[in-house]
């Protein structure tokens, strides 16, 4: 279940935050996630239209469980491949891994039991995969309800093309004591920070959306809260859209920005096109400020 609660300027939503983030206690935790867009669902990159599109278009049929987490493991498998390619290093990466998970063969295993998908030893890849834009069934989160405030202004800034009553939203999802990682199927998932340095600046956590059907049935595609216990809700805060203006120069003041978030020469050039983009959102702003004098 989603409670919202609406927000009418960035200093509003900062205070709000503020306690929220102040109360959280020592044993619990308390996960957030900012989308540029309040009307965006909380279903990860995999299961939205754009890649279930082009998963029916490449079978030409019904798409079945099987057939999704066959993407799944041929993407993940592409992806460690490439990994090769580039240099770059994968989690618990060695030839036994592979020969245990990469292997056409591995893939028959899941089969039977498609809920025990993905293996243990592949959520660290998976993790890193996600963190570099693969579409996996992974959602991004963060512990920093801060840093979830600037990845919802960042994403309507980057965006740009702003509707008159659009608003962004930071979903709070209060988990309870640290130790509870399952919340009825959906997993909070913890990775170790040697997977990649954006998950130790942003504070980052997963969840893991659910698989229940079995071999031969359909995907099913439904919101993370859906999946969560009856007892249990995520709180929405949503905030205008044109605040995003204000909350740039808030998550400015306090150092969350793309150069520390992202700490890579990627990260800076982020910065830069924030920065323009801002620019550009304060002028138009000002533009329509002056046309309704």
């Amino acid at each position: 279940m989603i409670q919202e609660k609406k927000l009418e300027s960035a200093t509003s939503l900062w205070a709000e935050l503020a306690i929220l983030q102040q109360n959280t206690q020592y044993d619990k935790q308390v996960i957030y996630r900012g989308q540029g867009n309040a009307q965006w669902d909380l279903i990860p990159a995999l299961l939205r239209s754009q890649s279930i599109g082009m998963f029916k278009h490449l079978i030409a049929d019904k798409l079945l469980s099987q057939d999704l987490v066959w993407a799944e493991f041929s993407m993940l498998r592409d992806f460690i491949y490439y990994c090769d390619e580039a240099g770059s290093l994968v989690p618990n990466d060695s030839v036994g891994f592979r020969e245990r998970n990469l292997l056409d063969r591995n893939f028959q295993k899941y089969l039977p039991f498609l809920n025990h998908w993905p293996d243990e030893e592949l959520i660290d890849a998976m993790a890193l995969a996600q963190l570099h834009g693969v579409p996996t069934r992974l959602l991004d989160w963060t512990t920093n309800a801060f840093i979830a405030a600037y990845f919802a202004m960042s994403h309507a800034l980057l965006e740009s093309n702003w509707e008159s009553a659009q608003e962004i939203a930071i979903f709070v999802f209060d988990t309870g004591a640290l130790e509870d990682t399952y919340h009825g199927p959906v997993r909070i998932l913890k990775v170790s920070g040697s997977v990649s340095k954006n998950v130790v600046a942003q504070h980052g956590v997963f969840t893991v959306h659910p698989l229940l059907e079995q071999e031969g049935e359909p995907v099913v595609i439904k919101c993370l809260e859906e999946y969560l216990p009856a007892n249990q809700s995520i709180l929405k805060l949503t905030l205008p859209v044109t605040e995003c203006i204000k909350l740039y120069q808030l998550c400015g003041q306090f150092g969350f920005n793309a150069a520390r978030l992202f700490p890579n020469a990627d990260g800076a050039s982020r910065a830069v096109i924030e920065n323009q983009s801002y620019v550009m959102a304060s002028m138009a702003h000002q533009m329509t400020q002056l046309k309704k004098v």
